[in-house]
């Protein structure tokens, strides 16, 4: 490798010394991340999903032609709440424009729960950037190696 491909060789040792941060939750639904797949948006596959924090297990994940709206996200939202009969004590996305209403609505359930006069969104609704939701991100690129490579390569081509 170190004659063929030298700056990718550097690359990859590099990023094998990268160190990352603790990520700890304290338990199961305890936190969801939320975030959506585009790279099949191109040929009218939109999808968009929630997994759980702690046991890395699929909350929902809906496959449609609109996952970007945010009616389309809090619906998907409050049916999965209503269906399991809870909500998660904090919920973690990117800053899109998608998560807005749900970000409302979690806010509003968790406030009602609280006794605390200066509960604030940002107790229940952690924003971060796509890469930081590490759990959902990791799952995408699991999803990505085993299944949804092989169809990009089949609209491609």
């Amino acid at each position: 490798m170190k004659q063929l491909d030298l700056v990718g060789l550097a690359h990859r040792t590099n990023d094998l010394n990268r160190k990352r941060g603790e990520y700890i939750v304290p338990g199961p639904n305890f936190i969801w991340s939320i975030d959506g797949y585009d790279k099949l948006a191109e040929w009218g596959f939109q999808i968009y999903g929630g997994i759980d924090a702690y046991a890395r297990r699929i909350i929902w994940i809906y496959a449609g032609i609109s996952n970007r709206t945010s009616q389309s996200v809090l619906r998907q939202y409050l049916t999965t709440c209503s269906t399991l009969g809870f909500q998660p004590k904090i919920v973690r996305s990117d800053r899109g424009k998608e998560t807005l209403l749900a970000a409302e609505v979690h806010f509003a359930f968790a406030r009602a729960m609280q006794d605390n006069p200066n509960f604030k969104v940002g107790d229940c609704w952690f924003y971060g950037t796509s890469t930081k939701n590490q759990r959902l991100e990791s799952w995408w690129g699991q999803l990505e190696k085993s299944q949804l490579y092989r169809w990009r390569v089949y609209f491609i081509t």
